[in-house]
């Protein structure tokens, strides 16, 4: 009898060649899936470098305008602060900028600060009680959103202060705005003059610890900017501090010597000692 033909199977009816291949194919869907999700992940934070890069860009433009007009003066109607003062324009081509900026990045620090710090510029050059109020509210609300992102910030905290100052709230917030801008930033010239004028302005709410720290930051600006520390203390008459540190003698000697006789001839005069 002749043998019978062994029927042929074709490999596409292989028993588990099918799951096989299946099972290959997955892992390379998956792979694949892993990389266009890498692709994207890329895309995006190269996007979102870009957009920090721009933002960055136009905070530092808005500054040199600011840089390149500012000149130091005396805000009129207030004590003897010297504040910097951008010019009409550079405040205008500045604020551009730091909208600009924070059309790519809403929560930029330093943008919400320098919008902040230009609204009390603006507030400084008003001649409309209203638009003033409105600026320094603005300024409060931007340093209040930028300390959101830079807690340890001596000069935002300062800023924040002075802006309550010019709103007259001389409430928690404010006393609390004192206390971190003395922390973070006890040499820094500015947060020194910026924490005495807020301090002196605010004296009487003052508890015994804040008044301890404004006096050692009187003693420490004298080291670095003791003139015009020295000018912030006698706008207010507070000779009683000044005078009892003796690095401000040589500065402070005439001014100290006529209070002394005022207080002698019968005026009442705040006294103090030297250290």
């Amino acid at each position: 009898m002749a043998d019978s033909p062994t029927p042929n199977r074709s490999p596409r009816t292989a028993p588990g060649s099918g799951a096989a291949r299946a099972g290959h194919r997955t892992p390379t869907r998956w792979r694949q899936a892993a990389y266009a999700a890498l692709f994207v992940l890329l895309a995006l934070t190269a996007v979102q470098c870009a957009r920090l890069g721009l933002a960055g860009l136009f905070v530092q433009t808005a500054q040199r305008e600011i840089d390149r007009s500012t000149a130091v003066a005396l805000y009129p109607g207030m004590a003897a602060f010297p504040v910097r003062m951008p010019g009409t324009r550079a405040i205008r081509d500045a604020t551009h900028y730091f909208s600009n900026s924070l059309e790519y990045t809403a929560d930029n620090p330093w943008a919400l600060e320098g919008m902040g710090t230009l609204n009390l510029a603006s507030m400084r050059i008003s001649r409309t009680p209203r638009q003033a109020l409105d600026v320094t509210r603005t300024a409060r609300l931007r340093f209040r959103q930028a300390l959101q992102q830079r807690p340890t910030s001596p000069f935002l905290w300062a800023n924040l202060a002075l802006s309550k100052l010019y709103l007259d709230e001389p409430d928690e917030e404010l006393l609390t705005a004192l206390r971190y801008a003395d922390a973070l930033g006890p040499w820094e010239p500015s947060v020194q003059q910026t924490v005495l004028f807020v301090g002196l302005a605010t004296w009487q709410s003052l508890d015994a610890e804040l008044r301890a720290a404004l006096v050692r930051s009187l003693e420490r600006g004298a080291l670095r900017n003791r003139q015009k520390m020295f000018e912030i203390a006698k706008s207010y008459r507070r000779f009683d501090l000044v005078c009892a540190i003796r690095k401000y003698e040589d500065i402070a000697g005439p001014a100290c010597a006529k209070a002394a006789a005022t207080a002698v001839s019968g005026e009442p005069i705040r006294q103090g000692f030297r250290r």
